[in-house]
């Protein structure tokens, strides 16, 4: 706005003067008028890239963030099975932590994800063990806990920080022992001695939290409060 109002009083300066200062005046003003239109074509040139790199960060963080909250994984249910007989009298002694990829995420390859659990304040750290592996994809089972995979989570084995898998849904075959890839539509369940671990099982009331993490996107999140009473050899927890 000051530049203009200076434009103006060299215009009305200039009507007031000779013929022969007008020219010389004129060409002044011309001078200036030129200067201030390049300084506003630079100015808008500057604000135009400016506006341009702003919008390219802002596409980029936005596409990061859907695909951070897109992919990953997810639970779908958390079981756990009691050894003694009657149920009442025992506690926890294996875990089975039901997982998915979320909807529309990239498939998650469960070899590389680690389970964090925490268990009365006790936290255990467990990654994935490929000699602790089950199909039942095509043969399905009546008694997830029954199988024989169960048998290689026992002390003998030596593996307290240890995970295994065992696929429940795989359509596109994408699920072995050495490269355990969870797709859209396949469900696992991660497996687990509690014992094992934490050198006791989950007793009633015990308070259990902890989260399976992958390599990118949201981790599945395992909370939960054991019944204060067992009834059942197969508990649903979660």
């Amino acid at each position: 706005m000051n530049s203009f109002r200076m434009v103006r009083r060299l215009i009305r300066k200039a009507f007031s003067l000779r013929e022969e200062d007008r020219s010389e005046t004129g060409i002044g003003v011309l001078i200036v008028f030129i200067a201030m239109v390049l300084v506003a074509a630079v100015a808008a040139s500057v604000l135009i890239h400016t506006a341009g790199i702003l919008q390219q960060k802002a596409t980029s963080t936005g596409s990061n963030t859907i695909q951070q909250v897109s992919s990953g994984i997810a639970t779908t249910e958390v079981l756990g099975y009691d050894y003694a007989n009657p149920p009442e009298s025992g506690g926890i002694t294996y875990l089975a932590i039901i997982v998915t990829t979320n909807s529309g995420g990239s498939p998650v390859n469960l070899a590389n994800v680690t389970l964090t659990l925490t268990i009365d304040g006790t936290t255990a750290i467990l990654v994935y063990n490929q000699s602790i592996f089950a199909d039942i994809s095509s043969t399905g089972s009546d008694n997830l806990f029954g199988l024989s995979v169960w048998s290689e989570l026992g002390r003998s084995h030596n593996n307290p920080t240890s995970f295994g898998v065992i696929v429940i849904k795989d359509p596109s075959s994408s699920m072995t022992s050495k490269y355990p890839v969870l797709s859209p539509d396949d469900q696992a369940a991660i497996i687990l001695n509690v014992t094992n671990t934490f050198g006791t099982n989950i007793s009633q009331g015990a308070s259990v939290e902890g989260q399976v993490t992958p390599e990118t996107g949201a981790s599945a999140q395992i909370e939960f409060t054991a019944p204060q009473s067992f009834v059942s050899r197969t508990i649903t927890l979660q």
